[in-house]
């Protein structure tokens, strides 16, 4: 069974999750697969329609008018190699006066985003990608009725070097019942900032982004795409809403809509200009109970894995960036991707 155990040296929990060793894995990078293969694959893929015996019970779908249990647009089950279970209980069972850890209870579902094995998000339409933020939402709702969740994390995993471990398209969810450090931190530091000025960090950011220039991707009237001025990692995207005021959970379709098509141009940019990097995404979500704070602001972040943490980002815990911001920006705004 999955367990938390705490770090004292470093103020965080580690998840230990036996599971996840049986993950099936596949390597493509080396060897383009063939007509063959690729239908080989769609034969026996858990997430293809046609093969939902092969994955635990379905927790939600978007079903089209036919009746037919493989008539999906977007699918949502039980991860069947899961990092954290539902069925467990958060329970304290300390060993020791250092040795702190509790029950693996959390909840982790995978967001099957279309029924094409083949077509990466990029690809999708937007109507298509907004039935995928409207599953994510309504998801990340039902969880929230679990008071033992403190934290919601929603990502996706793209390609072999960015952890994923099937090919078929799919996002995934995972409720914890503890809050991370790393979230911790970074809501103690736009709190502060908010405390000290009474303005939201992440508001304040995008307009300081937004008028310089230099950075900015794409925007519309409800979102704008940027390259952070201290980004991590090359060609990291963050996608940001300008004027909503409403939580992630609350945000209206129409609004959902506008951030599906802002996405979809990001993602096309860097499938076309970066050659379909490896990548992770993820929604950047509050803890529970500050849903409504006005100190954050959520946020999409796209993160290619273009390079490889080193010795000294393990050593330091600080990041190395090949290419500047500005650069990186200006690339993607000229590039050949849809804006």
């Amino acid at each position: 069974m999955p367990q938390l155990r705490f770090d004292q040296t470093t103020g965080d929990w580690v998840v230990f999750a036996p599971l996840r060793k049986l993950r099936p894995h596949r390597n493509e990078r080396f060897a383009p697969p063939s007509a063959e293969s690729r239908a080989a694959d769609r034969a026996i893929c858990p997430f293809c329609p046609g093969n939902e015996s092969l994955t635990p019970s379905e927790i939600f779908a978007v079903r089209g008018d036919g009746r037919s249990v493989s008539d999906w647009r977007v699918r949502v089950v039980p991860n069947k190699f899961p990092a954290l279970m539902i069925e467990e209980s958060p329970r304290r069972c300390d060993e020791g006066p250092l040795f702190w850890q509790m029950g693996g209870c959390g909840a982790h579902e995978v967001v099957v985003e279309s029924p094409e094995h083949d077509r990466v998000l990029a690809q999708q339409s937007v109507d298509q990608i907004t039935l995928v933020l409207e599953t994510l939402q309504r998801r990340y709702r039902d969880l929230m009725g679990d008071r033992r969740f403190q934290s919601f994390t929603l990502f996706k995993n793209h390609g072999e070097g960015a952890g994923t471990s099937l090919q078929h398209p799919h996002w995934q969810i995972i409720a914890t019942p503890v809050v991370p450090r790393q979230l911790r931190l970074k809501h103690a530091q736009a709190t502060e900032y908010f405390d000290r000025t009474g303005d939201c960090l992440y508001r304040v950011l995008l307009d300081e982004e937004l008028s310089c220039g230099l950075r900015v991707v794409a925007q519309s009237d409800a979102f704008a795409a940027f390259v952070p001025f201290a980004a991590h990692t090359p060609f990291e995207t963050w996608i940001v809403p300008k004027g909503l005021k409403e939580p992630f959970h609350e945000t209206p379709s129409r609004d959902l809509r506008a951030l599906a098509t802002m996405l979809q141009g990001v993602l096309r940019k860097l499938y076309s200009d970066l050659d379909n990097p490896d990548f992770n995404l993820a929604i950047d979500l509050p803890p529970r109970g500050d849903e409504d704070q006005s100190y954050f602001l959520w946020h999409l972040r796209i993160v290619p894995r273009l390079s490889t943490p080193a010795g000294f980002e393990l050593g330091s815990g600080m990041s190395i960036n090949t290419v500047l911001p500005e650069e990186a920006a200006s690339f993607l705004r000229s590039g050949n991707g849809a804006s």
